[in-house]
């Protein structure tokens, strides 16, 4: 009988790597990621609204603001924000230039076609961009098991 180090050596020694292979990314769950995955893009790829509400200026938030677009998600805005002014914004959508707080909608009330903001809080409502996650970042290390998050990620 050969001693458990022994053993081990010789196993060490017989062992060779598994070759690398690609495959879809819907195959991969179980397998093991050959090397570091790091981001291509910037997420999120711009400043977008935390919220459905008014992309404004924190310093008109006393004035009664007059909305000068809408923006859907997946809609690029068109607008700049200026005094006295704010777009009606979704959640997701990105936040126009000028603006650099968004009110809930709830902490509002519209009357005679002007915003009228009634409830103030320190929350910007906005989720910058690279916030989570900035190109050049190392999303997952080599060596992980791919799972249904991990796959996501990859997604």
């Amino acid at each position: 009988m050969i001693s458990y180090d022994e053993a081990l050596r010789i196993v060490l020694g017989s062992a060779e790597p598994l070759g690398v292979e690609e495959i879809p990314l819907f195959e991969s769950g179980g397998r093991v990621l050959y090397g570091d995955a790091v981001s291509d893009v910037d997420m999120p790829p711009f400043d977008k609204s935390a919220m459905d509400g008014y992309a404004c200026r924190r310093e008109d938030l006393d004035l009664p603001l007059e909305i000068v677009e809408e923006i859907p998600a997946g809609k690029q805005p068109v607008k700049e924000i200026h005094g006295g002014e704010c777009s009606r914004i979704m959640t997701g959508a990105e936040v126009p230039r000028g603006a650099d707080v968004v009110v809930m909608v709830e902490d509002t009330e519209v009357r005679e076609g002007l915003v009228h903001v009634r409830r103030k809080s320190a929350a910007r409502n906005i989720c910058f961009r690279a916030e989570d996650t900035a190109a050049g970042d190392t999303v997952l290390s080599g060596g992980t098991i791919i799972g249904a998050a991990e796959a996501g990620v990859l997604a």
